[in-house]
């Protein structure tokens, strides 16, 4: 009897409600499990004005090609998820702001003044929630290129709270100085911060967190058991069962430490040079360069292990650029907003349509992107490189072919293999999903057991994302 029980459970486990509950928890252990003590990493990024439909690659699956907009990473198609038919949880007006808002919150408007976020992002939730931060000096960094600086409305991603948003750095001589502060450079590879002592208070606080969460969902079962009949109730009270055998396990497993020399975080510690770059949103040379300088700071606060998130953006949800890519015109007005395929216009001296024309404005912050994933691909960490360990999140503000729309959202992941991120893929989902399902993924993929946020507290993660 009690074999056939157990392997109803395990039945059970394998069940949408089981995976909903127990999944996250599961990976957290096998995340805690792993020997290995390269540090994981969460950079999340946004560029201006959405994207035009040759965003998307040809092709489905593992087999798809890159078109135009995205010839920049070409190579690196192993390391890119799409996930196609996203649609943000709520709008308004244009969705310009409804957009930024929640683009990494999953919230509404904290207020109708401000126009902030009511809710954190993902990366200040696990800063609160997982074990991301490790003993790194710097919570977190936030530095943008070509206007995106400052703490509007149309320029913040990342929240710390309701109305609290965290405005971006574009002085690349102030983020040096606040991420290297006392540092001294010319020395080897910095070995990775160990994990935190399952008595530390951090340990102690996150397990009190998973054991609120079980307590919920033990609620929640009971409540909703009021309405079923004797044979689900039954179902639901194995349900039971197995999450608390589950929780007994969990909390009376005492993580096990790594043996052995810790591994070397990827590259040098390296004095990044922050002069020579000149802030401009229209010179697209000072464009580039300027970006670089930032993504190289981000790159070397990694190396140095003295942060392990990163907000990377540029511009503002909106902006015109006239005169970038020698255009006059509005980018936003007459090239992003049009994007036809049977008219012309001209940009630096050439004719071409408003879609090729928004192609070629969209390859441009693509090509930013990029360089920043290209620099993390190409320092070896562990037994792969840097990407393997950072999960890169890159996100709109509107949907596709920038159409005042929240349908359709272009959310692309980039690395994170060893976060369990099925990378490689164009994921076409069977019917439109929230993006909340994809940001809950995110979040699990550090360990934290997380069941939603913003407004769909419960949304749960987005099936296909997480191996």
């Amino acid at each position: 009897m009690a074999k056939r029980n157990l392997l109803s459970r395990r039945q059970l486990l394998r069940t949408s409600a089981g995976a909903l509950l127990l999944a996250p928890l599961l990976r957290e252990r096998r995340v805690e499990a792993q020997t290995a003590a390269s540090p994981k990493r969460l950079v999340m990024m946004f560029t201006p004005d959405s994207h035009p439909p040759e965003w998307w690659p040809t092709g489905t699956g593992k087999t798809f090609t890159l078109q135009e907009p995205l010839a920049d990473f070409r190579g690196l198609e192993s390391q890119m998820l799409f996930v196609k038919q996203l649609n943000h949880a709520w709008t308004v007006d244009n969705h310009h702001e409804a957009g930024m808002a929640q683009l990494f919150t999953g919230a509404r408007f904290f207020d109708e003044s401000t126009r902030y976020a009511n809710g954190p992002s993902i990366d200040e939730i696990l800063l609160k929630n997982s074990t991301i931060r490790g003993t790194t000096p710097v919570a977190s960094m936030h530095v943008s290129s070509a206007g995106g600086a400052g703490g509007d409305k149309r320029h913040v991603i990342s929240y710390s709270g309701p109305g609290q948003p965290n405005p971006h750095e574009e002085n690349p001589a102030n983020t040096f100085k606040t991420l290297f502060n006392g540092v001294t450079f010319g020395g080897g590879a910095t070995p990775a911060t160990p994990p935190p002592s399952p008595t530390s208070p951090l340990a102690v606080a996150r397990a009190a967190v998973d054991k609120k969460i079980f307590e919920t969902n033990t609620a929640e079962i009971k409540r909703i058991q009021q309405f079923l009949g004797t044979a689900e109730v039954a179902k639901m009270d194995l349900h039971l069962s197995a999450l608390q055998e589950l929780a007994a396990r969990i909390s009376t497993t005492t993580p096990t430490t790594p043996t052995g020399p810790p591994v070397a975080v990827g590259g040098k510690c390296e004095q990044v040079v922050t002069t020579g770059a000149t802030k401009s949103s229209t010179d697209a040379a000072a464009v580039t360069k300027f970006a670089q300088v930032q993504a190289d700071l981000v790159v070397n606060a990694f190396t140095c292990d003295r942060t392990r998130i990163a907000d990377y953006s540029f511009s503002f949800s909106g902006g015109h650029h006239q005169g970038l890519l020698g255009y006059s015109p509005s980018w936003h007005d007459t090239v992003a907003h049009v994007s036809k395929t049977s008219d012309s216009v001209s940009v630096g001296g050439s004719t071409m349509t408003t879609r090729a024309a928004f192609i070629q404005f969209d390859r441009f912050w693509a090509s930013q992107i990029a360089y920043l994933v290209k620099r993390l691909a190409a320092i070896s960490e562990g037994s792969g490189t840097m990407l393997d360990n950072t999960l890169m999140i890159w996100g709109v503000e509107s949907g596709t072919n920038h159409n005042h729309s929240p349908k359709d959202m272009q959310y692309l992941i980039l690395g994170g293999k060893n976060l369990g991120v099925q990378l490689g893929q164009v994921l076409q989902l069977s019917g439109v999903q929230s993006a909340n399902k994809l940001l809950t993924s995110v979040m699990q993929a550090f360990g934290y057991a997380a069941t939603g946020l913003g407004i769909e507290p419960t949304i749960g993660p987005l099936p296909g994302v997480l191996a």
